[in-house]
């Protein structure tokens, strides 16, 4: 009887695979390839509004072949920045309302005939008309230099930068005009009209007021 055995195929060694056939049709594995840029040499990466919290980008065409690099601003940031405007004309309005009851309570008082009843006191009701004169004059030129010259010049009013928030032109991302300015604030009236214009923001997908829409301006979140 021949002890001759059949030989044993040779296991490959554990640490060492066999490779794969030069003709291996295996696909890559998707995790080391990624794909590649589509344009400038950058991969494209998510938008804002795959992030929670974050509304959904308007459609492309709405900026006129361009598209900020910041956010839309929210209405709840504009209604902030409008408050914090509000905050630098509070003693102008102090001044205002205190001047009318001031000149009110110390005006003579007459009969409907034109007797005086009581004198008052003309040096306290001069003061209260002189305060009411500086609370409307104060209001009028602290808002307009802020809200006309500061924001005309920067896109920015005092509360928009307090808050990182800026007003832009639609089509080309630049700031517009001080004249430009003055008009977009003339058509924040008709926003006032029935007050809808104000919150226009909250559901438009531009998150503009009927003044950004007729001067074609919308308002980002810089920080």
């Amino acid at each position: 009887m021949s002890t001759d055995q059949p030989p044993v195929p040779q296991q490959p060694h554990p640490m060492f695979p066999p490779p794969h056939p030069a003709d291996s049709t295996a696909p890559p594995n998707p995790s080391v390839f990624s794909a590649p840029p589509t344009s400038g040499g950058y991969a494209a990466g998510p938008s804002h509004a795959a992030y929670p919290g974050y509304p959904a980008a308007p459609p492309q065409q709405a900026w006129a072949g361009w598209a900020p690099t910041f956010p839309l601003a929210s209405w709840g940031d504009r209604v902030v920045a409008a408050l914090i405007d509000t905050l630098y004309l509070l003693p102008f309005s102090i001044a205002y309302v205190a001047g009318i009851m001031m000149a009110a309570i110390n005006a003579p008082t007459k009969t409907r005939s034109g007797t005086v009843v009581s004198p008052g006191n003309p040096g306290a009701m001069w003061l209260g008309v002189a305060l009411l004169v500086i609370g409307v004059l104060g209001i009028f030129v602290v808002g307009f230099y802020n809200t006309v010259v500061v924001q005309g010049r920067t896109g920015q009013s005092w509360g928009k930068k307090r808050w990182g928030i800026r007003v832009i032109r639609q089509d080309n991302g630049q700031i517009l005009t001080m004249g430009n300015n003055f008009l977009r604030q003339l058509c924040h009236y008709l926003d006032g009209a029935v007050y809808i214009g104000y919150l226009w923001p909250l559901w438009d997908p531009m998150r503009q007021t009927f003044a950004d829409k007729i001067m074609k301006t919308v308002v980002v979140k810089e920080k």
